[in-house]
């Protein structure tokens, strides 16, 4: 996807939520509320990647590895909402991912961002209740 596919396929996305928003210039990030989710937008020009973040938990500090197997055990296909599970160690969140290669229908992006802000609100309040207590006993 170029840079230019992927600035048209956050325009509609943002268009549909009825905000304005885009990549400009050297900014390839922005992120936008879809209820009570935060879902973020990345590009990356090397790869030509467009992805969708939906934050699932942020840490305050370091979890426990055996905190990150239990969660990361947790991950099925059935409960990702298309995407995957990844956490990033500089802010200690765990996020849903789901890249995108190429520019797909604005209706279907716009159901694939939001079938995966559902989903990180399951993993919030449901899934990573089961992995904690998993990691602790």
């Amino acid at each position: 996807m170029t840079k230019e596919e992927a600035t048209q396929q956050i325009e509609a996305f943002f268009r549909r939520l009825g905000e304005k928003a885009s990549f400009f210039d050297e900014k390839t990030y922005v992120e936008a509320r879809i209820g009570e989710t935060v879902v973020g937008f990345e590009y990356d020009e090397t790869e030509e990647i467009l992805s969708a973040q939906a934050l699932i938990y942020r840490f305050r500090k370091e979890p426990q590895d055996k905190v990150l197997d239990a969660v990361f055990g947790e991950e099925t296909e059935a409960n990702n909402g298309g995407g995957r599970v990844v956490f990033n160690s500089e802010n200690f969140a765990f996020y849903l991912q789901k890249d995108f290669t190429e520019k797909i229908a604005e209706e279907v992006f716009f159901s694939q961002i939001n079938e995966l802000a559902q989903a990180s609100l399951r993993w919030n309040s449901e899934i990573l209740v089961n992995a904690a207590e998993k990691a602790n006993n």
